[in-house]
């Protein structure tokens, strides 16, 4: 049928059905999956902060904080340079090519007035 009212009709119910195929959700995603995604994304994220109760001597309040960590050239052993090359182990050395060199870890610290304390 050629009918104008008729291909209207028709082209109207494809939109329709279209319309509804691309704004329904997609059965592949499940409640429970996506519930397992998000509690990755948050396991993810860094680590969790310390219990700081009881930490700093009678100050309050006692809160846990991050505070960047001091790079240790100690933790070398004294028998490991011997067979690989210090630039491995030194970021600061000039054949190192770390494009690292900026990061800063960072450790948990229990911070209260101007004090940090070990959680």
């Amino acid at each position: 049928m050629n009918n104008p009212v008729y291909l209207i009709f028709k082209a109207t119910r494809a939109i329709m059905l279209l319309h509804f195929l691309l704004l329904s959700p997609a059965s592949c995603f499940s409640t429970h999956s996506l519930r397992g995604l998000l509690f990755e994304e948050k396991t993810r994220l860094g680590s969790t902060p310390p219990s700081c109760h009881n930490k700093c001597n009678q100050c309050h309040p006692c809160m846990a904080v991050q505070v960047p960590t001091i790079p240790s050239h100690d933790r070398v052993e004294q028998g490991m340079t011997g067979s690989f090359p210090m630039m491995f182990f030194d970021p600061s050395h000039p054949s190192s090519n770390n494009k690292y060199s900026n990061y800063k870890p960072l450790g948990w610290k229990c911070h209260c007035g101007d004090h940090f304390f070990n959680p």
